[in-house]
């Protein structure tokens, strides 16, 4: 995975679940999958189901994002042809389909 960067095109608070839903609207992706997250609730700003972890599944990969110190990261894509990449299904563990049919791992 690459290191962090910022990602411009995204907001400056947490998301809220509606508005990561929205991801789902694009007819690339597969689905979309959030973390769920109490201590988000602390971000100044951020609606009762602020979403501060999220993953977008396209049909090639899974392009990550994750807000944290005031701004949204983009983790970059782990393509799902890279044979060498580790499993996504151990990461995806941890968080919850919101929109969309995600494929089998």
């Amino acid at each position: 995975m690459e290191q962090p960067e910022p990602a411009p095109e995204m907001p400056d608070r947490p998301l809220s679940e509606e508005a990561a839903r929205e991801y789902a609207d694009d007819p690339e992706t597969v689905a979309v999958w959030i973390m769920d997250d109490d201590a988000v609730a602390a971000v100044p700003g951020a609606d009762d189901d602020a979403v501060r972890d999220l993953v977008v599944e396209t049909e090639t990969g899974y392009e990550m994002y994750s807000y944290a110190g005031g701004e949204w990261k983009d983790y970059g894509t782990q393509r799902k042809d890279d044979d060498e990449a580790p499993s996504m299904a151990g990461t995806l563990d941890s968080y919850r389909v919101l929109a969309g049919d995600p494929e089998e791992f």
